[in-house]
């Protein structure tokens, strides 16, 4: 039985990619990370709804704190003193909302997780068509990071999985829709948690995305 794990932030993309796994994997387990982010609690409770909504067992779901981000600090997710930026259009240049090397961090943790539950596919919703100026978000960068792994673990066999890597924010809601995924359970907002305020670089492509598709965001808005 091969087992899988989604690393879920709670966000669009990671849900989407938590619908492909159980549509492709016997087992899955959710993991998910608190890194100090400023919308840490609101993100937690989309985690813990959607892994209720597809049942996923307590003993499958992984909490881990990362919040050692926050005292490093250099992103305005993290940092109180930069504020979070409205959306200021596509650009390759990184923006200010990039935590210094978090998805290595964070997938350094989940292949720990992985070879102790014996999970073999690592889902992660990175999305570079939308985000090309994050660095961790590069094709090139998982590819490294596959052979990273091979190297330095025990069997050599967990693979990152990236379904939506390549795909526009429009693919990623037609996507969703097909494998009746619970958008409105998401949260993609990097500013608020209580009305997503629809201005932030997240808010702006998510609201894009459900544009172009001709579908309606189930979520809130100011």
């Amino acid at each position: 039985m091969e087992k899988a794990i989604v690393l879920l932030s709670g966000g669009m993309d990671s849900l989407v990619c938590a619908g492909e796994a159980l549509a492709e994997s016997q087992e899955v387990s959710f993991l998910h990370m608190n890194y100090g982010q400023k919308t840490s609690v609101r993100e937690r409770k989309s985690f813990d709804d959607i892994a209720d909504f597809y049942k996923v067992k307590e003993s499958d779901r992984k909490i881990i704190d990362m919040t050692f981000l926050k005292q490093i600090g250099g992103s305005s997710l993290t940092d109180e003193n930069i504020d979070v930026k409205s959306y200021q259009g596509d650009s390759n240049v990184i923006p200010d909302s990039y935590v210094p090397f978090r998805n290595s961090i964070i997938l350094s943790l989940a292949v720990s997780w992985a070879e102790v539950v014996g999970a073999t596919k690592l889902y992660i919703g990175a999305n570079y068509e939308d985000s090309p100026g994050y660095p961790d978000c590069r094709p090139s960068y998982y590819e490294a990071f596959n052979r990273v792994i091979k190297e330095g673990t025990k069997a050599g066999n967990i693979e990152i999985v990236t379904p939506v890597l390549m795909m526009k924010k429009r693919d990623i809601v037609l996507k969703g829709q097909e494998l009746k995924v619970p958008f409105a359970l998401s949260w993609s907002c990097y500013k608020s948690s209580d009305k997503a305020c629809g201005q932030c670089d997240s808010c702006a492509l998510r609201l894009r995305g459900f544009r172009e598709a001709g579908i309606k965001d189930p979520i809130d808005y100011k």
